[in-house]
């Protein structure tokens, strides 16, 4: 069955290429305007902490002989008892006990645990948790910090810069999640090894003398030295230029050279959107984005391969035919199998990012961009590149031979077709069966 039916996805490749061109212009006008990228943890020394500004709701003490730790795990309380009869695990429901004075007064029902309301007409919902739970119950009060949920007031961005200030080291201060729940990212630049405890007591130090004692909860610290974080950075920038030489090597041994040169410029401008992406929503770049980078550069290169094979088959197959059209050709006929590719990996990595939160979630955005920009690199920017290069190049030969470029393309297919292959393709129609009808089949 002959199917003429060609997208000419050629005759826009300037289009498409002037439209790539802004893209990656936007992208690189984002980095320059935002100071560079979002680097996270892995790429920039020092320490990353999220603080919370949440008011203390109760205290807590015990003075029983027992094991006695309290948790906060989805937002309920448990209480966990540890004596010679084993281990007894008592979960405080929210939901039970709507307000801090309800659970403060369903703690005090455990012998020799003690509850002291601070704020008892706190929603128990807003339980906030902390880096420093579980408490191990003693004498020695444990706080219990509720988040602010009042809209209308809470502690602003502008007001922790202000209060960090006195640090005299590089700080980036961010707002993690809606305002008025004061939860905040700290970054702070570290120039020796071994700084975490020094530079942890004081944000939290600070942090305390201007927003209130107990009145500061650490959710999240890691740290990152220098000489871990140059490393880091270094090997990532490798392999990613060690991955585009070998897809170089690879596809020029297959195809050609300037099959191998069109793939890396896909493959560059791919990975030049996706950082422009990056850059302009402002999204952390950690471990997490190189690997998204390197999924994206072999799901990119697969798609292109697919198309290139089509054009080599195609080049034999349709002799005396203009580049063009093979390669219009070879893209209409992969166009199908592309597309439905792409649309169950989206399928497969949307609920990522819809279910999931912090690294992963993250790791999902940034697939979903690289699918979609593969996608249409695949497409609309390494076959047409192709094509631009080979017709310089024919032109040049032609130029060159005094030939015109359609008969060196015929010849190169001749040189190029495999042992045994015919030199002429003729259409053979197929004769049907003359069969005779009766009843209603002659009806």
């Amino acid at each position: 069955m002959k199917n003429n039916r060609i997208i000419k996805f050629s005759k826009y490749r300037l289009l498409f290429f002037i439209l790539s061109a802004l893209l990656i212009l936007a992208g690189i006008t984002g980095i320059i305007l935002n100071g560079g990228f979002n680097l996270g943890i892995d790429f920039q020394a020092g320490l990353s902490q999220r603080v919370q500004v949440a008011e203390p709701a109760m205290s807590v003490t015990y003075t029983g002989g027992d094991d006695v730790t309290l948790n906060v795990v989805n937002k309920n309380l448990v209480l966990e008892i540890r004596s010679e009869d084993g281990v007894s695990r008592n979960v405080i429901s929210t939901e039970e006990f709507g307000t801090i004075a309800d659970a403060a007064a369903k703690l005090r029902e455990f012998e020799g645990v003690e509850s002291v309301v601070i704020n008892g007409a706190a929603r128990s919902s807003l339980i906030a948790a902390g880096l420093n739970l579980p408490y191990a119950l003693s004498a020695e009060p444990s706080i219990i910090n509720t988040s602010n949920d009042n809209e209308a007031s809470f502690v602003t961005i502008d007001e922790v810069r202000e209060a960090l200030s006195a640090i005299s080291r590089s700080i980036q201060v961010q707002v993690v999640g809606n305002s008025y729940l004061q939860e905040f990212q700290v970054r702070l630049e570290a120039t020796e090894e071994g700084e975490k405890e020094e530079l942890e007591a004081e944000i939290f130090s600070l942090l305390e003398a201007s927003f209130g004692t107990d009145n500061i909860i650490v959710k999240q610290s890691d740290y990152v030295g220098p000489k871990f974080s140059n490393l880091l950075t270094y090997r990532s920038i490798i392999m990613v230029v060690v991955a585009l030489a070998l897809i170089m090597a690879y596809i020029w041994v297959r195809f050609q050279f300037a099959s191998a040169l069109a793939a890396i410029a896909a493959l560059a401008h791919d990975i030049l959107i996706m950082l422009g992406f990056i850059a302009i929503f402002r999204l952390e770049v950690t471990t997490t984005t190189i690997a998204a980078v390197l999924t994206i550069i072999g799901y990119s290169l697969n798609d292109t391969i697919v198309v290139f094979d089509r054009i080599r088959e195609n080049t034999t197959l349709l002799k005396g035919k203009t580049f063009e059209r093979i390669v219009n050709t070879s893209i209409t006929q992969s166009l199908s199998r592309t597309l439905i590719t792409s649309l169950t990996t989206l399928l497969a990595v949307l609920p990522l990012f819809i279910f999931t939160t912090g690294s992963i979630r993250l790791f999902s955005l940034n697939l979903i961009v690289g699918i979609i920009v593969g996608t249409y690199s695949s497409i609309f920017i390494a076959s047409p590149v192709l094509l631009s290069m080979m017709n310089n190049m024919l032109k040049r030969k032609a130029k060159h031979l005094g030939k015109d470029p359609a008969v060196i393309l015929a010849e190169q297919a001749e040189i190029d077709a495999p042992k045994g292959a015919q030199a002429v393709q003729q259409e053979i129609e197929i004769p049907t069966a003359q069969r005779k009808l009766k009843g209603k089949r002659k009806n």
